[in-house]
């Protein structure tokens, strides 16, 4: 009786998966990916956190099939060998604007890289937020393409802001903020996400200010079921920051 009293109330808080950092890599990794050696590092040291990585050479692949840049060979082949990375090709969407050809000629490119710079999904940027039927055929048809083009890819839009629900049917992951902090602090954007898409929805914050709590913040997210955070420290993902990157691990 006493122990059944005990556990009820733990029995009765919801369930939440752990959260994941989806970490976007624009810098450039330097010689033998010597400038990515935090990020290695923190990824190494918590083996138990997912992190899925954005990999971006050229504003996306660039316009060969074949990855010639040896220091991105060297990065992107050692992402991949740890088992709890999952890399995504940085494709530039244009708010509706790009041709989708050329949407997909991007994907073409990242699926024919070789097997050990193999990409395990598609990060579409810049995906515009209209509310129309347009909007939502040409996504499912660049997702459906990126699926088709890697073996069971996982798809990442990115609006920057509040998506229209029926987007989420055709992404694994929606990112629904891309600001600075004090703008999520202001908005309540926690709020705004609706709670059945809470776990396939992230939040990446920029120009995140020296002595933020983190943990905190992270703690609170991972409460109501947020998918996936990223917290940079620059407005560009330029500038990586190690205690802040190890902030985000053990946070997770």
């Amino acid at each position: 009786m006493y122990l059944h009293t005990l556990l009820t109330p733990l029995l009765l808080l919801p369930f939440s998966a752990a959260i994941e950092i989806l970490l976007p890599l624009y810098l450039y990794p330097g010689q033998e990916a010597s400038a990515w050696s935090n990020i290695f590092s923190t990824i190494s040291t918590h083996p138990s956190v997912q992190f899925r990585v954005v990999i971006n050479p050229n504003s996306g692949p660039g316009t060969t099939s074949d990855l010639t840049d040896e220091n991105h060979i060297a990065g992107i082949s050692k992402l991949n060998s740890y088992p709890n990375v999952t890399t995504l090709g940085y494709v530039l969407t244009g708010y509706g604007q790009r041709d989708n050809a050329l949407v997909n000629t991007d994907v073409d490119v990242y699926a024919s890289w070789s097997a050990d710079l193999r990409l395990d999904g598609i990060y579409f940027d810049e995906v515009s937020n209209d509310r129309t039927q347009q909007n939502y055929d040409r996504m499912e048809i660049l997702s459906k393409h990126a699926r088709e083009s890697i073996e069971g890819a996982w798809v990442v839009f990115n609006p920057g802001y509040r998506a229209p629900e029926p987007l989420f049917a055709f992404c694994d992951m929606m990112v629904e903020f891309e600001h600075p902090l004090v703008d999520y602090q202001a908005e309540g954007i926690l709020e705004q996400i609706p709670g059945e898409y809470m776990g396939k929805s992230a939040v990446q914050i920029i120009e995140t200010p020296e002595g933020t709590d983190v943990e905190g913040l992270m703690v609170e997210m991972e409460q109501k079921g947020l998918g996936a955070v990223f917290f940079g420290e620059d407005c560009c993902y330029k500038v990586w920051n190690k205690e802040l990157l190890e902030k985000m691990a053990d946070a997770a």
